[in-house]
């Protein structure tokens, strides 16, 4: 089947706004894209889908959720797990405390739940991690791509021979549905040095691909350099992980993890909060990607990435809307509203819809497929019918104006619509 998709502009991702645009779609491949008026000249006769003021833009990427965690907020509310955390190791121990009364089970239904609030907000690739590996298969048959990180921590050595067994295991597998697996050494507080450094060497001599938390609160600074405050206090005796406090390092996190390996292109990291202005340039050096999450930020009152300076040292940069367990929605959309707000004049509009879209599928190594619309690739879009007309100029401004979601009237995987009505 071959169809013209045409609209008021096509957003391609990687060049200016295309007036009266349109995209030529043969067996959910796009074939042509370009002014409507020349590609009808080009191919007469072809079915025609016209949005009139409609806008023709690539998929969104979540570069950094945690979808098993969906069904969090119900969750916490039957754990009684109600009140505001004052910090983040109070967020920490309320996640604990209500996942202890959970049935495994829960989580693949929350990931299923994940999948679909992802699809309906316009999200067509996701970096996902998740911690309850068997609820991988919630991925299979969805139209949703990306990577999945299956998580891994601990500083038990008994424990973690075990854990490596069960990721031998997980791992046979490298994609499962639409989605690359790879691995989510967690963070530099939560797993052993010498297994952070194997983490690390296994996905490099691999090619999986990676991700890990990094320099997202001050309890995290404090754990890491010094080996005491909250985390040492509060956290660790929580988890039963008291006997393995490691000794103070005198390193800050990305030292840490430089120390342990983990400073290569592959290894995408997330938050970036409490990064200094060295640090920056050595994460440009090593050509690190960073996912930024400020809408969980905020909620954990962890502070403020400091997006200017990153975005002038070079740092690639994309967006992650982190779970439902710290954040309001699952909506990349939302995520560029609120970055906007939040961040002001440190950055534009243009540029953060390129961390939405081009941004995050390169942070995922999905760039082939996904961040932009170009011949040869499967038809991948999404259509937004905004309830007055925008200008060519004034375009990437009303993508990152709240409530931009509300303007979807379709969604395509594959030259699939998703939406019930227009096909």
């Amino acid at each position: 089947m071959t169809r013209l998709y045409r609209g008021k502009y096509l957003v391609t991702g990687d060049a200016a706004p295309i007036e009266d645009g349109a995209l030529l779609v043969r067996d959910g491949i796009i074939e042509a894209l370009g002014r409507a008026t020349d590609l009808l000249r080009q191919f007469s006769g072809v079915d025609i889908v016209d949005f009139d003021n409609g806008l023709l833009i690539p998929l969104l990427v979540n570069a950094h959720t945690h979808l098993e965690l969906t069904d969090y907020p119900q969750w916490a509310e039957q754990a009684g797990e109600t009140a505001e955390p004052g910090s983040f190791v109070d967020w920490l121990l309320q996640l604990i405390r209500t996942k202890h009364h959970l049935d495994r089970k829960q989580y693949a239904l929350a990931l299923k739940n994940g999948i679909d609030l992802s699809l309906a907000a316009g999200t067509g690739a996701v970096g996902d991690i998740l911690a309850h590996h068997p609820a991988r298969e919630a991925y299979i048959g969805t139209r949703l791509g990306g990577c999945l990180y299956l998580e891994t921590l601990g500083r038990d050595p008994a424990v973690i021979l075990r854990l490596k067994g069960g990721l031998d295991k997980a791992l046979v597998d490298r994609r499962i549905g639409q989605m690359n697996v790879g691995l989510s050494p967690h963070s530099p507080y939560t797993i052993s040095r010498d297994y952070l450094h194997e983490s690390y060497q296994r996905c490099q001599q691999q090619g999986l691909p990676c991700t890990t938390h990094l320099a997202e609160s001050p309890e995290e600074m404090e754990f890491v350099e010094q080996s005491r405050g909250p985390m040492a206090e509060r956290f660790y005796p929580a988890i039963g992980w008291e006997t393995f406090i490691p000794p103070a390092t005198g390193l800050r996190p990305v030292a840490y993890l430089q120390q342990a390996g983990g400073l290569f292109p592959g290894n995408l990291l997330v938050h970036g909060v409490q990064l200094e202005d060295d640090e920056i340039e050595l994460l440009a050096a090593q050509k690190m990607r960073l996912a930024l999450c400020p809408r969980s930020n905020a909620r954990l009152k962890v502070g403020t990435a400091p997006v200017g300076k990153l975005l002038r040292a070079g740092v690639k940069l994309c967006l992650g809307t982190d779970s439902l367990a710290s954040c309001a929605s699952l909506s990349i959309w939302d995520e560029m509203a609120y970055a906007k707000h939040c961040f002001g004049d440190e950055i534009d509009a243009p540029t953060l819809f390129t961390m939405a879209t081009r941004g995050g599928a390169e942070a995922l190594g999905l760039q082939v497929e996904f961040g932009t619309l170009k011949a040869g690739i499967p038809a991948r879009f999404q259509v937004l019918q905004p309830k007055s007309t925008v200008a060519g100029k004034d375009i990437f401004d009303y993508f990152v104006a709240p409530g931009c979601q509300d303007d979807i009237v379709q969604i395509y995987h594959q030259g699939r619509p998703l939406l019930s009505g227009i096909a």
